[in-house]
């Protein structure tokens, strides 16, 4: 640095001399006393190199200030270089104290939404859960460091009950989820999330599921004369994507639900066709549904600026819009005595300033939670609706067996299936019961055994990711507070300690009867304390009532942060299924690949589960 400053100095001097030299061998002509004395060569000479010399002081002085601010940078990167080498070291030896095999994470480079995966990534972590001792008998878990933040993966259905039961708080990773879905109740937090979570559970009791029955009824017979009249055109039988239809139906059924006011009706007020706002609708939704849970395994996790300058990022803002304008929508229409109603007078969700959707303002917070509870509603019945249809067609057996057990007088009138004998119903005779058949899982066992079972299969989110705030203990091993832990929902299922056969679809292993559960792994033939109800079953057999669910048995999660509306979803699902199966025969369909899953928000059949479809033959009268 001196050397440098001594070399500046002296070329100013070199500078200055020749300048000197330059005036002395041209001196400036003698001027005339009329005009104004100048100021002589040598003294502007002189100036000239003071304003030269400045210049290359000032140089100097920003060099300096230059290689100050590098040094300081790279000090600044060092120290924050040695703080991540650090931190992820303490996550290494945490994992290290849960005794967990560790993977390395390598985060995904998103730059566009990924084509579809040529193996299931759910058939990925299972077969890595099964590697621990060579059987999937012993410890079903391993762990990673993502970021800095050490994460635990269980498949383990007894160590997965324990960590649901033991914590609310969600893990980093769903920050991914809060452009979409802001600070609705699937990513609040503390007593925010309290508060809306209460005012929601308070405005579904207090609307009921009577209504819910009512439009599902409504939207799923009227699903069923739109496919009978398609099909009665294709010649008796017709080859369908089960799925985009099931997405209409169930978005149906859940605007009508939230607003007290059919979406048909709510499109005619804004003059639109509801067709269109249905098709932008499903469309982004769908894309969201691949897009954010992508995001969240991908660099772009760590910078909110930098993944919005790019295009994924720049299309989920694009689509964001267009969800929220379905959900300016119900909001608008909303009746009073509706849930979303209901929820425009809470306080938890008014906290928050209000943001423009088109022409009107909404309050951020009921926004977020009407933009949550359209999308969940939606996207969670359809997709197991959709794997229960291709369950049934590779089993035709459970699938006539289902469509029998439908053709009873009780069953018809709670779903409002059409009567499939001629002439006036036979009733049987049941004792008083506490509540609505069509609300419990007793009145149609066949049924809830389909169901569960599909659950049990293809739960309705791949996994669920918590925080811990104390240590978790098992049998096996001890996971410390600090961790990270991903339950696997769709391989707690798959529990060989729990489950026998876990792979095999088997509704009859929710029956009486032999075992087809390990166990522990159920409860005895009484029926589910959450859905008795006090309906006693068609049959009077002991054989044919149900099992408890079991601890390996979590397909809308557990705790305090389970599904708030799982209720909701077994009513649609039991009205919809049962109005589809009573009415339509389904076969496999040509395409080879139609169960393999699409992972996103919901696990999807990937090419929109292609089936055929004709009509059923109506029972004899």
């Amino acid at each position: 640095m001196n050397c440098t400053r001594t070399n500046r100095r002296a070329i100013v001097r070199v500078f200055t001399a020749l300048s000197l030299s330059r005036v002395a061998a041209h001196p400036e002509p003698v001027t005339s006393h009329r005009t104004a004395p100048r100021a002589s060569s040598r003294a502007r000479a002189m100036r000239s190199s003071e304003v030269i010399g400045n210049l290359v002081n000032a140089f100097d002085v920003a060099s300096n200030a230059s290689t100050i601010a590098a040094v300081a940078l790279l000090g600044i990167f060092t120290l924050g270089l040695f703080f991540i080498l650090f931190v992820r070291a303490r996550a290494r030896a945490t994992l290290a104290r849960a005794s967990v095999p560790a993977v390395t994470w390598r985060p995904k480079f998103l730059w566009r939404l990924y084509s579809r995966s040529a193996r299931s990534l759910l058939q990925r972590v299972e077969q890595r859960f099964r590697r621990g001792d060579g059987s999937g008998r012993g410890r079903r878990a391993f762990g990673a460091v993502v970021g800095a933040c050490p994460f635990v993966h269980v498949g383990e259905a007894r160590l997965a009950r324990d960590v649901l039961r033991e914590t609310s708080r969600k893990a980093p990773l769903y920050h991914a989820f809060e452009a979409f879905s802001g600070t609705g109740i699937f990513t609040a937090e503390g007593d925010d999330w309290d508060g809306k979570r209460t005012e929601v559970l308070r405005a579904f009791h207090d609307v009921g599921l009577a209504s819910l029955r009512d439009r599902a009824v409504e939207e799923s017979a009227s699903a069923v004369e739109e496919m009978r009249e398609v099909v009665e055109r294709g010649g008796g039988e017709i080859e369908a994507r089960a799925l985009p239809i099931l997405q209409r139906l169930a978005l149906r059924v859940t605007f009508a639900y939230l607003t007290g006011v059919s979406l048909r009706r709510a499109c005619e007020d804004v003059g639109r066709e509801r067709s269109e706002v249905e098709g932008e609708y499903l469309d982004a939704a769908t894309t969201l549904r691949h897009l954010i849970p992508a995001r969240a395994r991908s660099i772009w996790i760590f910078s909110d600026l930098l993944y919005g300058l790019t295009p994924v990022g720049r299309l989920e803002a694009r689509k964001i819009r267009t969800t929220r304008s379905l959900s300016a929508l119900a909001l608008r229409t909303a009746k009073e005595e509706s849930p979303l109603g209901r929820l425009r007078v809470g306080e938890a969700h008014l906290r928050e300033k209000s943001i423009k959707v088109g022409k009107d303002e909404y309050p951020k917070g009921l926004l977020d939670e009407a933009t949550t509870l359209l999308f969940a509603g939606h996207d969670t019945q359809s997709a197991t609706l959709s794997w229960c249809l291709l369950r049934l067609v590779q089993d035709v057996e459970v699938q006539s067996e289902l469509r029998a057990s439908l053709r009873d007088d009780i069953i018809e009138e709670a779903l409002g299936l059409p009567p499939s004998k001629s002439g006036s119903r036979q009733r049987r005779s049941s004792e008083k019961t506490t509540k609505p058949a069509w609300a419990t899982s007793a009145f149609a066992p066949t049924l809830e055994a389909v169901i569960r079972e599909t659950l049990r299969l293809h739960p309705v989110a791949p996994l669920v990711v918590r925080m811990l705030s104390s240590d978790t203990h098992s049998e096996k091993m001890t996971i410390p507070k600090g961790c990270a832990v991903g339950v696997w929902l769709s391989s707690v299922h798959r529990d060989e300690s729990v489950w026998e056969r876990p792979e095999e679809f088997d509704p009859k292993r929710w029956f009486g009867g032999p075992a087809h559960a390990r166990t522990g792994s159920m409860g005895g033939s009484s029926n589910d304390d959450d859905d008795n109800g006090g309906i006693l079953t068609p049959s009077r057999d002991r054989s044919n009532a149900l099992r408890h669910k079991g601890v390996g048995y979590m397909p809308f999660a557990y705790g305090p942060r389970s599904c708030v509306g799982q209720h909701l979803a077994q009513v649609t699902m039991r009205v919809a299924l049962a109005h589809l199966v009573h009415a339509f025969e389904f076969a496999p369909s040509a395409d080879l690949d139609a169960s393999m899953p699409s992972v996103g928000f919901t696990v999807t059949p990937s090419t929109g589960a292609p089936v055929r479809v004709r009509l059923a033959a109506r029972a004899p009268a």
